[in-house]
Formats: structure tokens, sequence, C-alpha cells
């Protein structure tokens, strides 16, 4: 339930993430260029699994950044699937015990064109800012493709904007459904926007962008429509615009 425990990030089919793990107290997770072959192998495979597809990757010494587009299974899935598997041939290859990556990754959900535009330079800027190569094309560990991607003007981007913590909305089958009332909380907590502004008939991208999660989660959550409209102050037509459109509403952004 909202408010109990670890907060929970949204899922919805088409959401695009800026995701980032950590070694354990800041351990190395590559030990050479086998492990970062080994890991890249790994995102390869969670992608044929789960129809995810990676944006933008950059690969460090004890960290890795991903931006990632997932499908039906939740990023949660995705991501354990490719830590588990790496820590566990990590652990293998180099006589090590316990775990690798820190207790949870970290992970931002991509509301609009604007961050993803900048996600993508900042990613593949990581091993410049860390001074271990000159330009982004120098560093092979990861998607920079010289010709094609640019990583300029940069400066000011701010990968992890305060208020982004994350809730998942996607129920599990054990447990209760949530009322709007609570569902409305927990989208206006992730996107940070006040209750009237989801409510309002403001039109700008990041207010429909959370209204179609609103209707999407709504509709996962056993409400009907009619009931959607009354609490959104909108009309049944509109909701279901919404609700044709919140698989999609990432959809104009142009994959790498």
């Amino acid at each position: 339930m909202i408010g109990m425990g670890r907060t929970h990030r949204i899922h919805f089919a088409g959401a695009i993430y800026h995701a980032m793990a950590r070694g354990v107290d800041g351990c190395s997770i590559y030990a050479d260029d086998f492990d970062r072959r080994h890991f890249l192998a790994g995102i390869r495979r969670m992608t044929e699994r789960t129809s995810a597809e990676i944006l933008a990757y950059c690969l460090m010494g004890n960290h890795f950044h991903l931006a990632i587009r997932v499908g039906k299974v939740p990023l949660s899935s995705c991501m354990h699937g490719l830590i588990g598997g790496h820590g566990t041939m990590f652990n293998r290859r180099h006589d090590r015990t316990g775990h690798l990556f820190q207790a949870r990754y970290k992970a931002v959900l991509c509301l609009d064109d604007r961050y993803l535009s900048g996600l993508i330079p900042y990613i593949h800027l990581n091993p410049v800012r860390a001074g271990l190569v000159a330009a982004p094309q120098d560093w092979p560990w990861s998607s920079f493709r010289p010709g094609v991607d640019s990583a300029s003007g940069m400066t000011d981007f701010d990968p992890w904007p305060q208020g982004s913590e994350e809730i998942d909305l996607m129920r599990r089958i054990d447990s209760e459904s949530l009322d709007l009332d609570a569902i409305g909380r927990a989208i206006t907590a992730q996107v940070g926007i006040a209750d009237p502004h989801l409510r309002s008939r403001i039109r700008v991208p990041n207010l429909v962008a959370a209204r179609r999660m609103f209707v999407a989660e709504a509709l996962r959550n056993g409400h009907d429509q009619s009931a959607i409209a009354k609490w959104l102050n909108a009309t049944r037509s509109t909701v279901s615009r919404y609700a044709c459109g919140s698989n999609g509403i990432m959809g104009g952004l142009a994959p790498r």
C-alpha cells in the first residue's frame, strides 16, 4: 500500500526510465573487459526476454547508467534479472561472496522529450566528467555513436530532479485495489504537480502524461470510466482518449 515501506515505481508499457545501479560500498562491478562484455550480453538477453529497448547506456567502474524503454515487463523485473545475473557471474569468476550491487537501483521516469534529450548526452558524458577520456567517442563501453549523437551543452542537466522518487502503482495479485484518491496522490507526488492541476483542463505535456498514467492505473485497479471522468472533472470521451493513448505516451520519442 502507498505510504508503507519503500516506495515503488510507476509502470506502464512504453515508459522510459533513467536507471542506475552502483556497486555495494562503491566497489567495482567490472574487473576487466570480460566482465564488461558479459554485462553487455546480459543487456541483450534482458531486452530479448522483456521486449525492453535500450536508448542509451554507459558502463563505468563502479556503476552503470541506462536509458530504457520498457514493454509489458516492469523495470524492476528487467533490472533484477540484469543485476542478479551479473552479480552471480562476477562472484563466481572472482571468488567473491555477498552482494555486488547496492540494495536498490536508482531510477527516474522520463515524462517528456526535454528530459530525454538531456539524459542521453548526460549518460554518454559520464567517462568525460570522470576524467577517463577526453571525448565520449573515446570510451568503448557506451552507446555513443560518432557522427550521430551529440553530447555538448548539457552542463546544467539534472539527472535526478528533486521530487523524482517513484511510486509503482502496479497491483500485485494479492493486493487490494487502490481508490482514485490514492492513485491521484501517487501520480501527483511522482510528477511533482498539485492535485488541482491534475484535475484541471490545462493541456500541457506533463499534465497530459500524468492524466494518461492516472487513467491507465485507475482502469487497472478496476475503476470504470464514468467514475474516473468524475474524479478528473473530465468527460468520458476524454477519459477514453487517455485510455487509448496510455500505452504510448512516449511514442513521439525517436528510438536510438
